[in-house]
């Protein structure tokens, strides 16, 4: 989290926060839920697990360990059916331990806004090594042949004794729960993971539903490309910079005197300014069609782009990073004239949705500005932030960002009002596929 990364983005019922917030209360149901309980169980029952930590303890569940017996009773309880988990009486041990977060305040990031946070743990039984080698070295230590020569009986015996090199492997992501926007924001494009983390959620009272960025244009990732490139302006600049670079290294190209146009044309390959302001540049990593029934040509280069855009009049984007930017008047480390700071930067593709589980996407999200100006505030202020405050503040950017893309989708698009376009409930229900990407 607090870089680049990809998050799905979920549909959260508002009306849901007060289940959610009593779940958070239930010891029982918390102690079923946790990371203490899902690596017992991936442990001593050898299958994956999921579980959630607060969010401002990642290893919470390490911090206060139980001993074997009540790992042995918490693993059963947490895969007992939760409807006849009533049956069962846990001890004083497992309720009152500290190994997980069992109130409302340990997941909260604000006092006002109803923000929420937490890390989901998988726990997954995994070969961490490479089976095949091993078992070939026993074979050959214990039985003096190849392994693919060995009989039945012998292999099951070179398979007992190679089972040490499975064991759990843990992987954690942060997730948000916006009850205010009512969205969920998961830090992960796995889809098998993404509906677990949804499954455990709903378990905790939130309602979850499945969305997806919809607009009323064929192909649109591809067509808002094109349309920004096609009001693109510093043209010529773009232009010049390409033919300098196929007669020049890198080193030899002289920089531009305006500051301002050099940091474009070194970075970008199309600048375009909002009717609100904001100015969207389109840099690589970037696909470009050269003809309607011709394959992508993947470009690293934002002078390569330029050239491939200017090979024929059918040549078009089909996908693209786009900066954010804003204009700022004044002067930057002593020079006069303007500036340019970076909002936030999304890859945008025709893999922004992932039907499958219901998500939205933030590919290649990332505030490059993020990380300084917390630390300037720090500098400022003396003050360093809660760890609540840290989260608080990266939900706050994301929730932002996203109002602004929405926006500025429908604009370049020539759409009005929200209903027209941006992150809307998916029509298609996404249950029944998402339940064969987890038994797949």
């Amino acid at each position: 989290m607090f870089g680049r990364g990809n998050w799905a983005i979920l549909g959260l019922a508002k009306d849901s926060l007060d289940a959610f917030k009593t779940s958070l209360e239930d010891r029982p149901l918390m102690a079923a839920s946790s990371q203490m309980a899902a690596s017992a169980i991936a442990r001593l029952l050898g299958t994956d697990a999921l579980g959630i930590n607060p969010y401002s303890g990642p290893r919470l569940d390490e911090e206060h360990a139980i001993d074997l017996d009540h790992q042995t009773e918490l693993a059963g309880y947490a895969t007992t059916d939760q409807d006849a988990r009533s049956e069962y009486n846990l001890p004083a041990a497992i309720l009152g331990c500290e190994g997980y977060g069992a109130s409302v305040e340990r997941f909260r990031l604000h006092a006002e806004m109803p923000w929420y946070g937490m890390w989901a743990v998988s726990n997954e039984w995994k070969n961490v090594s490479d089976l095949p080698s091993i078992k070939e070295q026993r074979s050959y230590v214990l039985l003096e042949r190849p392994y693919s020569f060995l009989q039945t009986t012998d292999k099951r015996t070179v398979d007992e004794v190679t089972e040490g090199a499975t064991r759990v492997v843990r992987t954690q992501v942060p997730v948000l729960l916006d009850f205010n926007e009512g969205r969920v924001y998961v830090e992960n494009n796995n889809k098998k993971l993404i509906y677990r983390i949804l499954v455990r959620l709903q378990q905790l009272g939130a309602e979850i539903f499945p969305v997806a960025w919809t607009y009323n244009q064929p192909d649109w990732p591809a067509e808002i490309l094109n349309r920004l490139y096609e009001q693109s302006q510093y043209k010529n600049d773009f232009m010049k910079r390409a033919e300098e670079a196929k007669r020049f290294s890198p080193r030899e190209i002289e920089k531009l005197e305006d500051r301002e146009t050099e940091s474009i044309v070194s970075d970008f390959f199309s600048m375009t300014q909002l009717a609100s302001e904001a100015w969207v540049g389109i840099s690589n990593p970037a696909q470009i069609q050269l003809h309607g029934t011709s394959p992508a040509i993947g470009v690293k280069a934002a002078t390569s782009a330029t050239t491939l855009l200017h090979m024929t009049d059918e040549a078009r984007i089909l996908s693209g990073a786009i900066t954010f930017q804003e204009r700022i008047g004044g002067t930057e480390d002593g020079g006069d004239g303007a500036f340019r700071r970076n909002l936030f930067r999304i890859d945008l593709n025709d893999r922004i949705n992932l039907t499958d589980v219901g998500a939205a996407m933030l590919r290649g999200f990332n505030v490059p500005n993020h990380r300084k100006d917390v630390q300037h505030e720090i500098r400022q202020t003396k003050q360093v932030p809660s760890i609540e405050q840290f989260w608080g503040n990266w939900l706050m950017e994301l929730s932002n960002s996203l109002r602004i893309i929405e926006a500025s989708f429908r604009e370049i698009l020539d759409l009005e009002g929200s209903e027209q376009g941006g992150i809307l409930p998916m029509r298609v229900q996404v249950k029944e596929a998402a339940k064969e990407l987890v038994s797949a």
